[in-house]
């Protein structure tokens, strides 16, 4: 079963190498699209490093639990450090979340999982994410 879904990246160690090595790491899970990445300010976290943040969409063959788990390894395959229970009070080289899936009965909440911050890369992938799910 194909499933697409909404998702957000962002780090703020070495930020535009990891993200060039997670997007090469994330060609091998399925077609991925993204946004324009940005800088954002840290939220609920205290550091002086800005963080580079982008929103993807994502058509696999993985299902939710299985895609968090190849995301969670391409985190630590950058240096992430899970184990730690800190890591989301930390300074991250990635960091790689599912928002939701978008099928046609959940693509509202998945939207609506996008930070503000974040909102102004949604009109890019809306489009995207459309011919995604009609093709899926």
């Amino acid at each position: 079963m194909v499933h697409v879904f909404l998702c957000s990246m962002g780090a703020n160690l070495a930020p535009e190498a990891n993200f060039s090595h997670a997007k090469a790491l994330i060609v091998g899970l399925g077609q991925a699209t993204y946004s324009a990445a940005c800088y954002t300010q840290p939220v609920a976290i205290d550091t002086e490093h800005d963080f580079l943040n982008a929103l993807f969409i994502i058509k696999t063959q993985l299902n939710a639990e299985q895609l968090k788990a190849e995301f969670n390894a391409i985190e630590e395959a950058l240096g992430r450090d899970r184990s730690d229970p800190l890591s989301s009070e930390k300074d991250r080289p990635m960091d790689i979340d599912i928002l939701g899936e978008l099928s046609q009965h959940e693509a509202d909440a998945a939207w609506q999982q996008v930070p503000d911050y974040l909102q102004d890369m949604c009109a890019s992938l809306k489009p995207v994410a459309q011919q995604m799910e009609l093709s899926a």
